[in-house]
Formats: C-alpha cells, structure tokens, sequence
C-alpha cells in the first residue's frame, strides 16, 4: 500500500484496460488493446518490463509500469516510469504517489537515470514530474497528415522519387515481394546501424535480431505494407506504417536508412510508398513522429504537409548512488 493505493502485478488479461485507461486519457490518440496484449506476451532480449495495475479500495484505477534494458548493455543503469490513472480518478496527489512508487521500485532494481514522459499539454502530469525533481530533457515532436487534402501533393512527390530511384539504381518494393533468405537480417542490421543515429541523451541499445522479427511480427505491422530499398544485394532503406487492428491512427513506426545512401531521397522515396498505399487503402490521416532535433526528417515532414500535432517531453532525474 502507498498513499492508500495498491499495486497489483498485472497479467495478460489487464492489457485491454491498460489501452482503455490510455485511450480515455487521450482520445485523439487511442491505444489498441490487440498491439498493446502482443507486446504483453513478448518475452524481450533488450528489455526488462514490469507492469501493474493500480488500485484503490478493491478497485482498479490505473496502471504503472517501469522498463529498462538490461543492465549488463549499459555503463549507467537507466530506464522509464511510466503508468497513469483513469480520468475519473486523476488527481495530482494520487498521479503524484504513482510516479514516486515506480520511481522506487526502479531505483531498488539498480537504476541510477529516470526517465518519465508527459504531453505537451498535460499541465497536471508535468507539473507533477517536475515537483518530483525531473528536468526537461528533450522535445518529441508529433505530426498529422490529412490525405486527402494533401493526396495529390503526395502523388506528385511518388512520381519524382520514383524516377529518382531509378536513377539512382535503387529498388523499392515490399518485404513480400523480396525473395532474398537475409532480407529479414539484412533489415535487422540496416535498422541497428542508423537506431544509433537517432538524437537521444540516454545511449541507444542495440536489439537482437530475435527482438526485431516480434516487432515485424507484431498485429499493426504487415508484410505487403513493409517498404524496402535495395541497391544490388544490400539492403539499405525501410519505412513502414503500424495499422492498428482495433483503435488508433495509422502511424509510421519506423523509417531509416543506411549512412552510406543518406542524401539521396530514399527516406523520402520510400515514406511517399508508404502514404501513396495507405491513401489506396481508404486511410484518411496518418501520424508521425520524432526527436525535435532530427533535422532531416523534419524537413521531410514539413515537405509532405504534416501539421505539428501535440507532442511529448521527456524528462530525467539523476539517483545519487547509495
């Protein structure tokens, strides 16, 4: 018991409210329960989870959470709180006992960074962060794209970056229609390579290859709507839209390239394959993300008439060793 709450551990069956309490809390951006179950049922090589439901006389009234990679892939011992409560049920002093209580249980597993994040417009959560002794780390911006106001700016860019990769010998297709026994391999360590070139304070770790096929595994994530660039037997690009089965909006969960082929128009080539199917597909708008300080997918953003959206800040608290 803190604070009058109970942390229960949670188990399979408690990922559908943990969509339902993120989803309330944020509309515009629901949670899928079905994505949120699958990574609930993911053993994980990288990262250690712990989850739990918050409740408070018998009743469930949030969630709690804290990850971190594994301790023997970091010199300093890092990881994330996470977890809120139901709208009905938020207050500062109850979201306050959450965070403290996750705080706790992360730093007695041997972390010596927190990390937490809060939206942009989330005045109570971040007021909170803060008078816990967090400091603003870095800016996660998120943007929106309305297809069908922008559906024929976005055809036009297609047929340039078509004719551009053709030029440049490059070929794009789906992860289906590659025939190459590595591709899978190929995209793991292409994607491992530029992961490492995301702005970020907190070190990037590398994921297994094990942790990669969960992830093109995964219920939002399909095969024919998986974009590669290849030249000659190399994989050196990827983009691809998440499209959550139940609730959401269709999102990009990734797009990369190799170091060796940036400044190109890969990136672009193959995030306007990506947008050109979703509009075939009826998708009305996509969202999408990334650091504030990632300057060339900004400008690509900005190019396709993504709109900001609100975004994200994150934040950290240094533990003094004890």
């Amino acid at each position: 018991m803190t604070n009058g709450l109970h942390f229960r551990d949670a188990t399979l069956d408690d990922a559908t409210f943990y969509a339902d309490v993120f989803t309330a809390l944020r509309p515009t951006r629901p949670t899928d329960p079905v994505v949120e179950r699958y990574w609930w049922e993911q053993p994980d090589d990288t990262y250690v989870s712990r989850r739990w439901v918050v409740q408070r006389h018998g009743r469930d009234i949030g969630v709690a959470t804290f990850d971190h990679p594994a301790w023997a892939r970091l010199r300093v011992p890092h990881g994330d709180i996470g977890g809120d409560l139901s709208p009905d049920r938020r207050d500062r002093a109850t979201l306050d006992a959450l965070l403290a209580e996750m705080e706790r249980r992360l730093v007695a597993e041997g972390a010596r960074r927190v990390a937490v994040r809060a939206n942009e417009d989330d005045e109570l959560r971040i007021a909170t962060i803060l008078a816990r002794g967090f400091h603003e780390d870095r800016r996660h911006r998120r943007w929106l794209l309305d297809l069908g106001e922008n559906g024929t700016r976005i055809a036009e860019m297609a047929t340039e970056s078509r004719a551009r990769m053709r030029a440049e010998g490059i070929r794009v297709l789906t992860l289906d229609q590659d025939a190459d026994p590595d591709t899978y391999r190929k995209v793991w360590r292409m994607n491992e390579e530029a992961v490492q070139d995301v702005p970020t304070t907190l070190p990037n770790v590398e994921e297994t290859f094990e942790d990669t096929m969960r992830w093109l595994r995964a219920p939002d994530m399909h095969e024919d709507r998986i974009w590669l660039a290849r030249e000659g037997d190399d994989i050196v690009g990827v983009s691809v839209l998440g499209y959550p089965p139940v609730r959401g909006v269709v999102g990009t969960a990734w797009t990369a390239t190799a170091r060796r082929v940036r400044g190109r128009g890969i990136a672009r080539a193959l995030k306007c394959e990506t947008l050109v199917q979703a509009i075939a597909l009826g998708v009305d708008r996509v969202q999408t993300g990334n650091d504030g300080a990632n300057d060339p997918i900004l400008h690509i953003n900005a190019s396709m008439g993504y709109r900001r959206w609100v975004g994200a800040i994150n934040f950290l608290k240094d533990v003094p060793a004890g």
